[in-house]
């Protein structure tokens, strides 16, 4: 029984650096989901949620771009924080559509655009884990049900 115990309680501080337990490290902006999918001929959709891990000490951006050509698209959606550093914001189809129209890109039956967040850290005195030019997170969005120009 002693040798159980002596084990137990070298697991307990093998767990535990020199120095104490340590600072927290600071969350990793990320994602909710890293693809959607958005079928435009869906009358009954008419917008998705984007949501992400706040890593506070942050201003955010938040934009669509492509692979194909270098245009690129700002959202200014309201930004809502939830529970456990989360935040939202509502990205509507008509924007997705708009963004289509604006980037120019081949025609297709399916697009694939991109879906951007930009963490840049407010005060680089504060502990982030941001880069220092800022950190971009990114999503695929399928795009789907676009109607041909007749």
């Amino acid at each position: 029984m002693a040798a159980l115990v002596t084990f137990s309680l070298s697991l307990f501080t093998s767990c535990v650096d020199e120095d104490g337990a340590g600072v927290p490290v600071p969350p990793k902006m990320l994602l909710e989901s890293n693809e959607y999918t958005v079928d435009l001929s869906d009358a009954e959709q008419t917008s998705f949620t984007l949501r992400w891990i706040d890593v506070k000490n942050a201003i955010y951006s938040v934009f669509l771009s492509n692979n194909e050509n270098d245009v690129t698209m700002p959202l200014t959606n309201t930004v809502t924080a939830g529970e456990l550093n989360v935040l939202s914001m509502e990205i509507l189809y008509t924007q997705i559509k708009a963004y289509l129209e604006q980037a120019n890109l081949e025609e297709a039956e399916t697009y694939t655009i991109l879906l951007n967040v930009k963490g840049t850290p407010v005060d680089p005195s504060q502990p982030t884990s941001l880069e220092p030019t800022g950190s971009t997170v990114q999503a695929t969005i399928e795009v789907t049900g676009l109607e041909a120009e007749e």
